[in-house]
């Protein structure tokens, strides 16, 4: 739970050179060796992340769309933006 703490306040944003195509609802996302397509309440997430919003922010507005409480819904965010992270998508 720490690392979502830590990460809670940080303003993640989406790194200059990522190709990202929007379809429909859902974001193919890559550059000239991977593509990665996010859908459903992930597409959400990565739509929601405009360069201003904290962590929280987003959690609060998965866990209004989706009804969840915001304590888990920080949670998956924080897991779910690591993991862009750590591919090289999105930076804190």
């Amino acid at each position: 739970m720490n690392h979502v703490v830590d990460r809670s306040e940080s303003v993640p944003r989406r790194v200059l050179g990522i190709r990202i195509r929007r379809m429909k609802d859902d974001f193919l996302i890559g550059d000239e060796d991977r593509a990665l397509l996010i859908e459903d309440i992930a597409a959400f997430i990565f739509a929601s992340l405009d360069g201003h919003r904290s962590t929280t922010k987003v959690a609060q507005l998965v866990a209004q769309e989706y009804g969840v409480d915001e304590g888990t819904a920080l949670a998956d965010v924080v897991e779910f933006l690591g993991d862009l992270a750590d591919q090289g998508i999105i930076e804190w």
